[in-house]
């Protein structure tokens, strides 16, 4: 750079300069107010809603055993090993292994910084890319992917509904209504996926929209709208009904057995700590909150999602302190554990030389 202090003249570049400049204090203080929100959650608004203290519950977690601690890890990695097979059904030429690592990293990197989904999926594109797939399957695996964790999250008031009524508990308006809303959602993502699939007509306007939409905002933007978007986005659907038609049964068996999986480790987590709820409270408070986790106000949702399964099992019965003892330890497992696996697994791609292929090798469908 020029040491000179003579102003330079102003240029078209210049508002998208100084745009840039300022984005990274926009977000330290989108981080800050994050981590802000997050800590008056854990620290204050969870104790008040279990009406105990973080120094009783860590007290309970603390008289858990050496044993059922490492019962506990095998049980949270067995659920992200099931997540490999709607992995693996998604991106074929995708192994197990590299599904393994894969999930982990982007999880992991997701939960370090709020809005973190496309930090995620950016960590996850590159190393897939290092795999040696295309960028074309990786966009696919993406959309699918998303779509199919958006429908199961979705779902999952309705669960927590049937929970709360085997629970014997009286539900609300409010929270009949609610569960109304999130079951009527997701019919209507079924809906829309698989007519878009099926139909050549619904695709058609669909895709016509989507053109439509991405050349309105490259406008706002001032940028150069997409060459070919609707050429890409049905050939994109041709794929996608493909890859369904192929892998079906492995994404739909692997997202129950995963989501089958966590519930088994609250559970797990609640009864080690000398919780006896039942089953159906149990997939209650799960299902509410695995269904906050999609705020993204805070990395993955979290204090949102511990508060409210918290306020569910203990309004359904559930002792205080073991209730938010149960709860911290099932979050230390899906959130604070997959920041030091997403380490320990990116270190084990970097060491896997074999499953990366050289650089200057042509990828098909690129």
């Amino acid at each position: 750079m020029s040491s000179t202090t003579t102003a330079a003249p102003p240029t078209p570049l210049g508002p998208a300069v100084a745009d840039r400049a300022a984005r990274p204090s926009r977000r330290t203080v989108q981080a800050g107010l994050s981590l802000a929100l997050l800590v008056a959650l854990l620290a204050i608004v969870l104790p008040q809603v279990t009406g105990t203290s973080w120094d009783a519950a860590l007290h309970a977690i603390a008289s858990v055993s050496l044993w059922q601690l490492t019962g506990l890890t095998l049980l949270w990695l067995v659920g992200l090993w099931a997540y490999t097979f709607v992995m693996t059904a998604s991106l074929p030429g995708l192994r197990t292994g590299q599904a393994f690592v894969l999930n982990l990293v982007g999880s992991g990197v997701s939960n370090l910084v709020p809005f973190g989904g496309a930090v995620g999926v950016g960590a996850t594109w590159a190393m897939a890319r290092q795999y040696g797939l295309s960028h074309r399957s990786i966009a696919l695996f993406t959309a699918v992917t998303g779509v199919w964790n958006v429908v199961a999250r979705l779902a999952l008031p309705v669960l927590g509904l049937a929970g709360l009524l085997f629970a014997g508990a009286r539900v609300s308006g409010s929270v009949l209504a609610a569960a109304g809303v999130g079951a009527a959602v997701c019919a209507a993502v079924i809906g829309l996926v698989a007519a878009v699939l099926v139909s050549d007509r619904v695709s058609a306007r669909v895709v016509q929209g989507a053109t439509g939409a991405a050349a309105r905002l490259a406008r706002v933007v001032r940028r150069p709208g997409p060459r070919g978007l609707g050429e890409e986005l049905a050939s994109l659907r041709e794929s996608a009904r493909d890859l369904l038609r192929a892998g079906r049964a492995a994404l739909l068996l692997g997202m129950l057995a995963y989501v089958a999986l966590q519930g088994l480790l609250m559970w797990a987590c609640l009864a080690v700590v000398g919780s006896h709820l039942g089953p159906a409270a149990i997939v209650a408070g799960y299902a509410c909150g695995r269904m906050l986790t999609v705020v993204v106000l805070t990395p993955g949702g979290t204090g949102f999602a511990e508060t409210g399964a918290a306020a569910v099992l203990v309004a359904l019965g559930g002792d205080p302190t073991t209730t938010l003892a149960g709860v911290l330890l099932f979050s230390f497992f899906t959130f604070v554990c997959e920041i030091p696996g997403a380490a320990l697994a990116y270190g084990w791609h970097l060491r896997a030389r074999h499953w990366r292929v050289p650089a200057s090798r042509p990828l098909a469908g690129d």
